[in-house]
């Protein structure tokens, strides 16, 4: 008996030791950057833990507005005193993640001692978890949803051990497990009524429960559920946002019902195993060389499942209590629920917490296969227990050298994945000029860049959120600018601005480069800046001819609110037009011409590849009536030169 004890003791004290390594192990460069959702996350929950409010300045709100859709809040809360001591990194936001991953560990071995009573059972069943992709990529990123999974194993032990029991207050447990658990995702507050009924349905039917445990279950699941009854009430018919007490119940932007449509059921039937056996399309849900659960196991698990519905029957039959229905219901509620989803379908971050049945599915197939080998070959069935031990560790090492070599490089990031650039703005504010450092700044390549300025910056929310009173009609409007900064790259080049660039983005570091702008690699971006708009003295030879706005070398205001500088010119030194023409004001105000064709120039020289020599510059009497100096600069990317002229 001790031997077994020690190597029992040895093989749990394995499985932690791994799981401590891969879930800890580069946590902040795997994924690599930050998703845009778990940087949303991030800075309400520094918002919370500082101010007490979310980025939208509501009180402690029961479901987050983030990206006007909607986020679940349970992540937040659990993240701010993180955030709060920390500051936001993604190491940082991916802890109640990684801690998430210990505890479903837990409750899942729970649960399956619960359901088999067998110390090697349990065994199994941690091994599967540890060595699963889909368990490992769930809890190395900080996404509200992925709570579900870890949530659903606590609540599903508790409610199977109230029942085991059969004591009161383990119901009442149960019911603030599951009451906390419509806070881990909001799919949850489709499954978890389908669910109870179901639940009910099965215990009353094997009386295995009575009206007072029903109670004790009840009351706390239906007091915490109640914030969220009225969020979708408000949010259903349009009605403001309401305060109960200190907690915000929050009026979405966008009330994300689109998300669920009975017309993809018929489509999602099938397509609900395919992305849950096999793999989707999001990278950083599912490597498809692998699967979520190694293709190894779908047999496993198929097995699992068939063998569970014939539990369920003989249950039903028998009237009686077994556990491994509750996780069949669990199952069926979550399939139920999936299928009905859009867009994309029921992808493995959504439909997360069907992982924790597949695991027990899983167990129970390979438990039910060496019974049979056991029984019909008359071998000893500890060989295929050697085998099925030995293949899955040389899939997992493989995976495991993969997913922290090949599947993130430096150069490789995944959707909807960016990296903060606080490192540049520092570089900005104290290397570079002070005219420039205050120029118009772009930063894009990604999805609702601004929330990376605020995560980075720690901007706090009031100094933000200037357009408060205008929602919901202006979101879209305030998340595009901050003073200087514009969050997204322009479609037409600004000549007078910088550009932070993150360097993954090829294409947008090539345009820039072709411009001739000078960069700086500071971090994870380049930074780039036009230094030719601070030259003061001509580099090659021009001809200008002014025809409008400028009078014997001075500037000839407008009447009205502008001066229009209108004219044509050539690079003589190498007889082209120029890229871009640009009217510096005192070194701060900067403004782009418009280009012109001028077909009587480029007739008059027989040369039509002259014709944009035109140009019209608009400035601001404003600006012109206090200024000192007004430079006009004629830029010639090609060979980086440029032509100045002095008013």
């Amino acid at each position: 008996m001790k031997n077994v004890i020690n190597r029992k003791n040895c093989c749990w004290a394995v499985i932690i030791v791994v799981m401590v390594f891969i879930h800890c192990f580069r946590i902040g460069q795997v994924p690599c950057g930050i998703n845009v959702d778990e940087m949303g996350m991030g800075y309400d929950a520094w918002c919370l833990s500082n101010y007490g409010t979310d980025r939208y300045l509501n009180t402690f709100p029961v479901y987050l507005i983030n990206f006007s859709g909607g986020q679940s809040a349970l992540y937040a809360y659990l993240c701010a005193p993180f955030v709060h001591f920390f500051g936001i990194s993604a190491a940082v936001l991916r802890i109640p993640a990684i801690i998430f991953s210990f505890i479903t560990l837990f409750f899942s071995v729970r649960v399956a001692d619960r359901i088999w009573k067998n110390e090697k059972i349990n065994l199994l069943v941690g091994m599967l978890y540890t060595v699963s992709p889909v368990f490992l990529m769930l809890s190395r990123i900080g996404l509200d949803c992925n709570l579900m999974l870890g949530m659903s194993a606590i609540f599903i032990y508790l409610l199977i051990r109230a029942v085991d029991r059969g004591k009161y207050w383990d119901y009442f447990a149960a019911g603030i497990a599951g009451g906390l658990l419509l806070y881990s995702y909001v799919l949850s507050h489709m499954a978890m009524p389908l669910f109870i009924l179901l639940m009910m349905l099965y215990l009353l039917y094997v009386k295995q429960i009575n009206m007072r445990q029903i109670l004790f279950l009840g009351v706390p699941l239906l007091i915490l559920a109640f914030p969220l009854l009225l969020f979708h009430y408000i949010n259903i018919t349009g009605m403001e946002e309401l305060q109960l007490g200190i907690f915000t119940i929050p009026r979405m932007y966008r009330y994300r019902s689109g998300d669920l449509s009975l017309d993809l059921v018929g489509k999602n039937l099938g397509k609900f195993f395919r992305m849950t056996l096999f793999y989707d399309n999001v990278p950083f849900n599912s490597i498809p060389e692998y699967g979520n659960m190694y293709f190894l196991a779908i047999p496993f698990i198929i097995t699992g499942i068939v063998h569970g519905g014939y539990r369920c029957v003989c249950a039903c039959k028998s009237r009686s209590m077994d556990n491994f229905v509750v996780i069949m219901l669990w199952a069926l509620s979550i399939y139920l629920t999936g299928i009905f989803i859009a867009d994309d379908g029921p992808t493995v971050y959504r439909v997360n917490s069907i992982f924790f049945a597949y695991l027990l599915f899983e167990a129970d197939g390979i438990l039910v296969l060496y019974h049979i080998i056991k029984k019909l070959l008359r071998i000893r069935a500890e060989i295929f227990g050697g085998i099925v031990t030995a293949v899955y560790a040389v899939i997992f090492l493989s995976f495991i050298v993969f997913y922290f070599k090949d599947y993130i490089g430096s150069r490789q990031t995944v959707d909807l994945f960016n990296y903060p650039f606080v490192d540049a703005l520092d570089y900005m504010e104290k290397e570079l000029p002070e005219n420039v450092a205050d120029r118009t700044t772009y930063i894009g390549e990604g999805d609702q860049i601004y929330i990376y300025y605020l995560g980075g910056t720690l901007l706090p929310p009031d100094a933000y959120n200037v357009l408060a009173d205008d929602k919901p009609y202006t979101l879209w409007l305030w998340t595009q600018s901050y003073k200087n900064y514009r969050f997204y790259f322009p479609e037409k080049i600004d000549p007078a601005g910088n550009y932070i660039v993150p360097d993954t983005a090829d294409s947008w570091i090539a345009l820039y480069e072709q411009y001739g702008f000078k960069k700086e690699h500071i971090g994870r971006n380049y930074v780039f800046w036009n230094d030719l708009l601070d030259e003061t003295q001509p580099q090659v030879q021009a001809l200008v001819d002014w025809g409008h706005g400028i009078v014997d070398g001075k500037i000839a205001k407008d009447d009205g609110d502008s001066t229009y500088l209108s004219g044509w010119s050539l690079n003589t030194s190498y007889n082209t037009t120029w890229d871009d023409i640009v009217a510096v004001i005192d070194g701060q105000n900067y403004y782009t011409a418009e280009k012109m064709e001028r077909e009587d120039v480029s007739d008059a020289l027989g040369n039509d590849a002259l014709k944009q020599c035109g140009f019209h510059i608009t400035v601001p009497n404003e600006v012109l009536q206090d200024s000192e100096t007004v430079r006009i600069v004629f830029l010639d990317y090609t060979h980086r030169k440029c032509y100045v002229e002095v008013y």
